[in-house]
């Protein structure tokens, strides 16, 4: 009986931050729609933030940004994937590095929690 109220409450736990996440991307969604201007701040702060903010949000907002959890790799090749694909202007040099690295600073995959530690808990 405790295991099947434990199972109901990690997939209520589970099904409450889908929904907080499928909420947080309406929002992102609707204000893309609604032309609201996003700010820098949006992003975390960090060497690259100024340059990936402008460089990036020519064509789409950070949500798309923000929702990704890429590798260093992922993220340069995802450059060369926007150029060919979608026209963007090849990014190159130090240029290219200061916004690759950023996206792969802030933006990497999620580190799991440690083995036997309640990720829940600090």
């Amino acid at each position: 009986m405790r295991a099947m109220i434990l199972v109901a409450a990690i997939a209520a736990l589970g099904i409450g931050v889908a929904l907080a996440q499928d909420r947080q991307d309406q929002a992102d969604a609707a204000r893309a729609i609604e032309g609201a201007a996003e700010e820098e701040t949006v992003l975390p702060d960090g060497e690259g933030r100024s340059e990936t903010f402008a460089y990036c949000t020519v064509c789409h907002n950070t949500a798309l940004i923000r929702r990704n959890r890429l590798s260093r790799d992922q993220w340069d090749g995802l450059m060369d994937w926007m150029s060919e694909k979608h026209g963007m202007n090849p990014l190159e040099g130090e240029f290219r590095d200061t916004i690759v690295n950023y996206l792969a600073t802030h933006f990497g995959p999620a580190q799991a929690p440690a083995r036997g530690r309640n990720p829940f808990l600090n």
